[in-house]
């Protein structure tokens, strides 16, 4: 009796499975890729939340049971979007018979060598170049930049770099994301050089001083770096690189400040271990509306002359929510602790520089070893539209626009604030605002943002980069 009963159960279960899965998903019988590319399959179809032979959920259809219009059709278009390869992505499905479908990738080459043109200001944003320096325009950087992201079709990235002006600087990298079969480990390298002719050779009362010679340069310095990825799923990947920096600043840098590199040297050698874990788990790498990412570095730097070392850890966790149709939430955090206290000024450089600083304090910087940054962002979509012209790697222009009101508050701590005279250290920094962002073609991103700090300053600021 107790066989008899044991056989019913597993039979039904077994009934009961099988109708499930009949029931619960689609076939990937075929994945084929058209358009015009030259990416190689593999890279394409690495990206793909599955592969062929899978099944997708029913539950992954719309109400109205058209395999064109799946949800996880513009999930998977996102993912390949942000390979930043492609202007423009389509999947479409095509019934073949039952249950089964063909998968079609439609891709849209961006250019295969992106003249990268560089118009850069030396000062840390456009704001402090218009209004602290009055726009001088011998303080601005020219340059090209040979960029190709998809050197024989492998999302390898090969560029040199050229440029003149404030700051003159020749460079070469080359990474290439995956060497495995399986597609999970990569490596790269890089070297640069520049010289000045003007530096910062000081911070005091939160603001960066600045020494100029036309008769000599101020600061010549070498980079190195190689590196390893290790990016075992989509959203993330580890990087572990070893990088090596020569500096050597004039005499009359070093006289002005000795702690510029230490002892009163006018040449440092520093070594440089970093290990870096990404998760980005959002919609847009390049301008995220969706999902959360987070980013844990660990970096460790030794200086070979004056033998002082840093090791500093650093936080980066976002949050972005869709409220409904067009709204959208965006909350930021960033953090960053370092030891020991008493460090060289090139090791100093804190809240302020970078993408590290608060709305509304731009024309400031805070050095010294630790910061926390809060920001809050409330997003309207007000244009989303693609713009069509027969013109080859221009056929598809999107232009999105999107109104919001923000939030941020943050505190940088420096232990020597008081000899250094800077009264922003210490203390919570807050702002609020509201602006306009412009997204289009090939990442290119503005900002333009109206910012009251708690100093009660006003002001307009322009940004060409994300937040």
């Amino acid at each position: 009796m107790r066989f008899i009963l044991l056989f019913v159960v597993l039979l039904f279960s077994s009934l009961l499975s099988s109708g499930q899965g009949n029931e619960a998903c689609y076939n990937i019988q075929k994945i084929t890729i058209t358009g015009r590319h030259k990416t190689k399959d593999r890279i394409i179809l690495r990206e793909l939340s599955f592969r062929e032979g899978d099944c997708i959920p029913k539950s992954s259809f719309d109400t109205l049971n058209d395999p064109n219009l799946l949800p996880v059709n513009e999930f998977n278009r996102k993912r390949l979007i942000n390979l930043k390869l492609f202007n423009e992505v389509k999947l479409t499905w095509h019934l073949l018979e039952g249950n089964a479908y063909e998968l079609e990738i439609n891709v849209v080459d961006r250019f295969p060598v992106i003249p990268d043109l560089a118009f850069d200001f030396a000062d840390r944003n456009f704001n402090v170049w218009w209004t602290e320096h009055n726009h001088d325009f011998s303080r601005i950087n020219l340059g090209v930049a040979l960029v190709n992201n998809n050197f024989r079709g492998n999302h390898e990235t090969i560029a040199v770099l050229g440029q003149i002006g404030y700051t003159q600087k020749v460079g070469l990298t080359y990474a290439r994301p995956f060497i495995d079969k399986d597609q999970k480990h990569g490596f790269g390298a890089s070297v640069f050089g520049l010289q000045n002719r003007e530096i910062a050779y000081k911070t005091e009362s939160n603001k960066l001083k600045f020494l100029r010679s036309d008769n000599n340069f101020m600061q010549r310095r070498f980079d190195a770096a190689a590196w390893y990825t290790f990016r075992p799923k989509y959203a993330s990947t580890h990087l572990l690189q070893l990088g090596y920096h020569h500096y050597w600043i004039s005499d009359t840098i070093a006289y002005l400040n000795p702690n510029y590199l230490g002892d009163g040297h006018t040449q440092e050698n520093v070594v440089q271990l970093t290990y870096r874990y990404e998760y980005n788990g959002v919609d847009n790498w390049e301008y995220p509306l969706t999902g959360k990412r987070f980013i844990g570095t660990l970096d460790n730097k030794y200086a070979l002359v004056n033998q002082k070392w840093q090791s500093s850890l650093n936080i980066q966790f976002d949050h972005y929510f869709k409220l409904s149709k067009k709204w959208y939430l965006a909350t930021i955090l960033r953090a960053k602790g370092s030891v020991p206290q008493d460090q060289p000024y090139i090791f100093r450089q804190n809240l302020g520089y970078d993408y590290s600083y608060v709305r509304g304090y731009e024309y400031y910087v805070i050095d010294g070893s630790c910061f926390g940054i809060v920001r809050l962002d409330l997003k309207r979509e007000l244009l989303n539209k693609k713009i069509l012209l027969p013109v080859k790697y221009f056929e598809v222009i999107p232009i999105r626009i999107y109104a919001k009101a923000f939030a941020d508050a943050g505190i940088g701590y420096n232990k020597y604030a008081a000899l250094d005279g800077d009264q922003l250290n210490n203390r919570l920094l807050y702002a609020a605002g509201f602006g306009i962002d412009i997204i289009t073609l090939y990442d290119i991103k503005v900002r333009v943002e109206y910012t009251v700090n708690h100093l009660n300053e006003k002001g307009l600021y322009l940004h060409r980069n994300g937040e």
